[in-house]
């Protein structure tokens, strides 16, 4: 049965009402939905990778202060001394090492080297007219030296000794030396001749292979302030003018010291 306009009339706003009541209730709920949003806090959210924080180095403790201990100066030897401050000293040589020909033996280079280090506890070979062979063949070499000072070759030049024995001798000598004292202080001191520079040579080589220091004589000897008069009076009988004086004493043992730190 088609309904009469009068029947549709009422159905058109029924429908009306329907679509009106559905509408408020989807705006309530949304209404509800936001209200309920806005009331919860949010947490931050975190980064993805979250800065690592160095942690911070460890202040160092201040290192003690060492005591110093006595060093070398640059090209030089440092002399050795035991618990009392005492230098054991060796000196090996031939006449000039025995103090000819200073007027007295207290002026002689060993004894100025000796006072000057000291305190020392000395053993001297020193043998006039001989060479480095016989010396070092009869030279005791004490242990634990604090320094030794060689003196010889100087005879050698005159002799003349082979150029071969000598350094084979003379190497043999500084060697027993570093076997008894590996850390004594080693002079080797140069010939007094204007023309012993092979030899020189020698000594310098073996000398520095040992961690010692050569000491030339070679301008103090071309000095002739430094030799003579011949004939003068001295505590080892009559001066020559070949062998040092006073002044050539002091020069040698001048040039000594400044190789040594003591």
């Amino acid at each position: 049965m088609t309904p009469s306009a009068g029947d549709t009339e009422p159905m058109r706003r029924g429908v009306a009402w329907g679509i009106a009541g559905g509408i408020v209730l989807v705006a309530l709920a949304v209404g509800v939905l936001v209200a309920m949003t806005a009331g919860v806090e949010r947490a931050p959210s975190s980064p993805a990778t979250a800065p690592i924080s160095a942690s911070p180095s460890p202040t160092p403790s201040p290192t003690p202060t060492a005591t110093p201990t006595p060093t070398a100066r640059p090209g030089t030897a440092l002399v050795q001394r035991d618990g009392a401050g005492v230098v054991r000293m060796l000196v090996a040589g031939d006449s000039l090492a025995a103090g000819f020909f200073a007027s007295e033996k207290a002026l002689g280079f060993t004894t100025l080297v000796a006072d000057a280090v000291g305190p020392v506890e000395m053993t001297t070979a020193a043998y006039a007219h001989q060479t480095l062979t016989t010396v070092a063949a009869i030279t005791d070499v004490p242990d634990d030296l604090g320094l030794a000072v060689i003196e010889l070759g100087t005879n050698d030049v005159g002799l003349p000794t082979p150029l071969v024995d000598f350094e084979q001798n003379y190497a043999g000598l500084l060697d027993r030396v570093r076997v008894s004292s590996p850390t004594a202080a080693l002079v080797c001191v140069g010939t007094w001749t204007s023309d012993g520079g092979a030899y020189d040579e020698v000594i310098a080589r073996a000398c520095g292979e040992r961690g010692g220091i050569y000491v030339g004589l070679a301008d103090a000897f071309a000095d002739p302030a430094n030799h003579g008069p011949a004939g003068r009076e001295t505590f080892a009988g009559e001066g020559d003018d070949f062998h040092p004086n006073d002044a050539g004493h002091r020069a040698i043992a001048e040039r000594i010291l400044l190789a040594l730190s003591y």
